[in-house]
């Protein structure tokens, strides 16, 4: 029978250790991988109460829901850009003491008006059936992305969406919370992406005097949204995905993830070769001795 020497079993510990390194990052890269892709190419229905087109329609096509906004600055390049299949809910009392609740579609077409003049701060804003919605766009403290700092929606609460409102006559103001000053933020020339429905909650500041206790939620759908565009093309700029979670992702973060992940497998694998060969070497000078 064939005996190897001490000195051989250690080489064939570390060659079996270098193999099941090398499974191991295979698994890893795999697994990655397969979570990556899966989180950029399966689309989960839609399932929403609200529904702005017949079901046909936004099942076979979403931009046949989605309404387009496009605001130029006075040089008349684009400079916000949306595109959004968008609806408020607006809670509010009746004269019987009912909290009920009122919805309001984003048109295709409102009124557009707002600021693209400085560096730092876009305004956009949208008039329609006597709603104005205010949205405000800031960059990043060292100008690298851009977000949304501030939701504002104003309206008279005897409006005709409202049926029979408690307190007619009040000019109401909801701005978004000023606990949650970032919204949708993405790298400065890309497009922020998300099919997953979002939402952002607006009600009157606590210091505001106002008395309508009116309370709205922005419903934002199929979002595709860039600020800080001044393009002569007027076009999207690369895309900067919304995960499931809720969280912010590149679209070049699956390639990134995937690199470092087996770069430090690699690594972790030629040190514990190394450190292998010289116990070896040591263990084979000591037989020789």
């Amino acid at each position: 029978m064939l005996k190897l020497k001490p000195g051989n079993n250690c080489i064939l510990n570390s060659l079996n250790g270098a193999l099941a390194c090398s499974a191991l990052l295979v698994f890893l890269v795999t697994t990655v991988q397969g979570l990556q892709l899966s989180a950029f190419t399966t689309k989960t229905p839609r399932v929403s109460k609200y529904t702005t087109k017949s079901p046909s329609a936004s099942s076979m096509n979403h931009d046949a829901t989605a309404s387009l906004y496009r605001f130029n600055a006075t040089n008349g390049i684009t400079c916000i850009l949306m595109q959004v299949d968008g609806l408020i809910g607006i809670k509010y009392r009746n004269k019987l003491n009912e909290d009920v609740e009122a919805d309001l579609y984003m048109p295709d077409s409102p009124q557009l008006s707002g600021e693209c003049e400085e560096s730092n701060m876009e305004i956009m804003t949208m008039e329609f059936k006597g709603f104005k919605l205010s949205m405000t766009f800031k960059k990043s403290s060292g100008g690298e992305g851009w977000y949304i700092n501030l939701f504002e929606l104003t309206y008279s609460s005897s409006n005709p969406l409202f049926e029979h409102p408690d307190r007619p006559g009040l000019n109401v103001k909801l701005t978004s919370p000023v606990h949650t000053p970032m919204y949708f933020p993405t790298p400065v020339g890309k497009a922020y992406v998300c099919d997953k429905e979002q939402t952002v909650i607006m009600y009157a500041p606590h210091d505001s005097g106002d008395q309508s206790g009116h309370i709205a939620r922005l419903y934002l759908r199929d979002l595709h949204m860039q600020s800080f565009m001044f393009k002569e093309t007027g076009k999207w700029g690369p895309s900067f995905h919304c995960s499931a979670t809720g969280s912010y992702r590149d679209e070049t973060a699956p390639l990134a993830v995937g690199t470092a992940l087996a770069i430090a497998v690699l690594l972790t694998i030629s040190g514990y070769g190394g450190w292998r060969y010289f116990k070896i070497k040591k263990v084979q000078y000591g037989s020789m001795e």
